[in-house]
């Protein structure tokens, strides 16, 4: 009986066997332990050590699932439950998990706490989408309260200036996290809704960059909850990346992705308004014919059913209906245009913010720029021509017959006319013409 041979493995698919092995067996699992060796590659991807008293585990955690996770800034000494699957490293052969999740130990506290708070003000009707006031067609002032120093102001601040250039924007410096944050954050909102009537501003943007959970607490405290439920300014909340949500979220008129997403939705396209603009302007000249349109029918009607005997009566009644149209069409007339002049004063105070007289003053210091650089520019150019046909004229005139014979050459042809470059092809006693510089003369072949 031969004996059962043992398979001998290589490395590498050992490493494999076990690697597949631990993905098909451990393919979703959750560790605790804390978070040590902390490194953020250049890539983008996250290196960090699980560890507790008794062993530890090298954990990896991709860019793409670092920017979705839970906690998306892990320092070394937290506590953490992390999320993934169970495998190997096949170059060392090291036992490791590949994260997709990972969140502070006692975030389900947070997740709690959070949804409490939610069903509370959802009960007491904060969310409630009849009480959220509309965004203004064109804002000319806008308030923001957030971190004077974060990336979201530059956001906002950038986005706004581009979409509407000379916009007015107030900036209220508030902590966003920590202690106090809350209270600043409210002060924001109260201290705008509090303005004079010039410093008045139209609309609020709220908000801060991403963050953990922690980080973002500040936006679910009642301060800031109650701040934006009494505000009489319309509030866009603008509170971390898409995937978070705080409770100043469902209570703000508007909630944002991000606070650049806010900066987008809190102006208007400037064609937009102007297209707004010729609509309104259209439909007031539709209705105003529909209008002329209808009464010269009623017109039309009373004269045809009238008689020469009542004819006086009727034009009594007709009288007083004209009159009755007229007053109801001086007011339909007065009325949409007062609507109109209104959305046009706004418009004009919005456009009132730019400085049309310096801005054309700087077009014609612009076309006065270039143009002094044209002038300059051709001048340029033209000496470059110059010098170019004074070069061309130099070797055309060195190239001149006239002037090589000015200089002691001589030109000879024979009987037939024809240059003579090679005295061989003359003959004994042919005669030959010599030109000079100045006239001709003729000779004779003379072989030696």
């Amino acid at each position: 009986m031969r004996p059962i041979e043992e398979k001998i493995y290589k490395v590498s698919e050992l490493t494999q066997l076990v690697k597949l092995t631990l993905e098909t067996q451990f393919a979703s699992i959750q560790v605790l332990g804390e978070a040590s060796g902390v490194v953020l590659a250049s890539s983008g991807h996250l290196y960090f050590t699980l560890k507790d008293g008794a062993g530890a585990m090298k954990v990896v955690m991709f860019r793409g699932q670092l920017q979705k996770s839970a906690l998306n800034r892990l320092e070394n000494g937290q506590q953490i439950i992390v999320q993934g699957t169970l495998s190997v490293y096949p170059l060392r052969g090291e036992m490791q998990i590949i994260a997709s999740n990972m969140r502070l130990q006692g975030i389900g506290d947070i997740f709690a706490a959070l949804e409490k708070l939610k069903k509370a003000y959802q009960e007491k009707g904060y969310f409630d989408p009849q009480r959220k006031k509309p965004l203004p067609l064109l804002p000319g002032r806008i308030g923001v309260v957030t971190s004077p120093t974060g990336a979201a102001v530059r956001d906002i601040v950038r986005i706004l200036h581009r979409r509407f250039p000379g916009i007015a924007i107030v900036i209220f410096p508030a902590k966003v996290q920590g202690e106090g944050a809350a209270a600043e954050i409210a002060s924001g909102i109260e201290y705008f809704n509090n303005a004079d009537p010039d410093e008045k501003v139209d609309v609020l943007i709220v908000g801060r960059g991403g963050g953990s959970y922690e980080d973002l607490w500040a936006f679910n405290e009642a301060p800031v909850v109650e701040a934006i439920y009494h505000s009489r300014i319309p509030v866009i909340a603008a509170v971390g990346h898409e995937i978070d949500f705080t409770i100043a979220d469902f209570v703000a008129d508007l909630r944002a992705a991000t606070p650049s997403a806010a900066a987008e939705l809190v102006v208007g396209k400037k064609d937009e308004f102007l297209n707004r603009i010729d609509f309104l302007r259209h439909n007031l000249m539709r209705s105003m014919e529909k209008l002329v349109h209808e009464k010269k029918s009623t017109l039309a009607q009373l004269l045809m059913g009238s008689s020469l005997a009542d004819f006086p009566g009727h034009l009594q009644e007709l009288a007083q209906r004209l009159d009755g149209s007229e007053f109801a069409m001086n007011r339909l007339f007065q009325q949409s245009l007062n609507r109109g002049l209104s959305r046009w004063n706004r418009a004009v105070q919005r456009f009132a913010a730019f400085d049309m007289g310096a801005m054309l003053k700087n077009r014609d210091l612009q076309v006065l720029n270039l143009g002094t650089r044209l002038a300059a520019n051709f001048s340029e150019r033209l000496q470059q021509w110059r010098e170019k046909i004074n070069v061309l004229d130099s070797k055309l005139a060195g190239m001149n017959p006239e002037n090589v014979l000015a200089k002691g050459y001589s030109i000879t042809t024979d009987q037939n006319q024809r240059l003579v470059k090679d005295s061989s092809v003359l003959a004994a006693d042919e005669k030959i013409s010599i030109r000079f510089a100045r006239g001709m003369a003729a000779a004779k072949v003379i072989k030696e």
